[in-house]
């Protein structure tokens, strides 16, 4: 089963990742910036703890989202250096979110509505019970 969630989030993403391009955001960018605009301030650690990224990988995708302008860093209390959303990456993140929501229409479409919402219902509930083992 875990082989079968890989490979359909991997065409998923193929699918999808063109629609965020001209934007320069893929899903793991768009994932980042949606934490760090509910977040506002929280830590590179922090933000990989909750979306159980490295640390590498998540400054990876920081890095590149700071290039792009979406996002900044500001020293924090103690040691800390939180990220924040600037202007031009919660334009990106409202433009980037109509996206997404242009790609589950098209999955829904695949599926069709009742099976997307029996899909949708089932992950929703594996991930409920794996964040229950994983905590």
């Amino acid at each position: 089963m875990g082989h079968l969630l890989w490979e359909t989030s991997s065409r998923a993403t193929l699918m999808g990742e063109p629609l965020l391009a001209d934007i320069q955001l893929s899903f793991p960018a768009m994932g980042a910036l949606e934490r760090i605009a509910a977040f506002p301030g929280i830590t590179a650690s922090g933000l990989a703890r909750q979306a159980f990224k490295t640390q590498q990988s998540v400054s990876q995708v920081t890095g590149r989202l700071e290039r792009l302008g979406y996002i900044e860093r500001r020293i924090g209390p103690g040691r800390g250096v939180g990220l924040y959303v600037t202007k031009a990456g919660a334009a990106a993140l409202v433009d980037g979110s109509a996206r997404e929501q242009e790609i589950d229409a098209t999955l829904q479409a695949l599926l069709g509505s009742e099976d997307a919402e029996q899909l949708r219902a089932l992950l929703i509930r594996l991930r409920e019970r794996l964040i229950d083992t994983t905590e």
